[in-house]
């Protein structure tokens, strides 16, 4: 048994459709910010999600986009075009999801390879 013990599901899109992937052992932490400007109390809510050496070889982010998403645990159906299994109807069906909006890359380091990725 790994350190981490969450499930995602990662859907990619390519030439018009998505790829699903389901990778076991990974960390999720949820991250809510919140911030006072102006008077007014602001919050956003994104995700953490850390993938260890252990399962590096089923992941690809070198070329993510902004049609690709995270989910928190094994999500059945793929998106499509179609009203009502389009991605956006996804994301609102599950609330720990989220677009890929960072990647960070350590799996290129001696100790500790990991690839850390955060939605929102």
């Amino acid at each position: 048994m790994g350190l981490f013990n969450d499930t995602v599901t990662i859907y990619q899109k390519s030439n018009g459709s998505y790829t699903k992937t389901v990778v076991i052992g990974v960390q999720w932490s949820d991250v809510t910010d919140k911030t006072l400007m102006t008077g007014r109390l602001t919050t956003s809510k994104s995700a953490n999600i850390t993938f260890p050496e252990a399962v590096l070889e089923q992941v690809d982010f070198s070329s993510y986009t902004e049609e690709d998403a995270i989910f928190f645990g094994k999500i059945s159906g793929t998106p499509t075009s179609q009203t009502g299994s389009r991605l956006s109807d996804f994301l609102k069906e599950h609330p720990k999801s989220g677009i890929i909006r960072s990647v960070n890359d350590n799996s290129n380091r001696d100790m500790l390879k990991s690839i850390k990725v955060v939605v929102y």
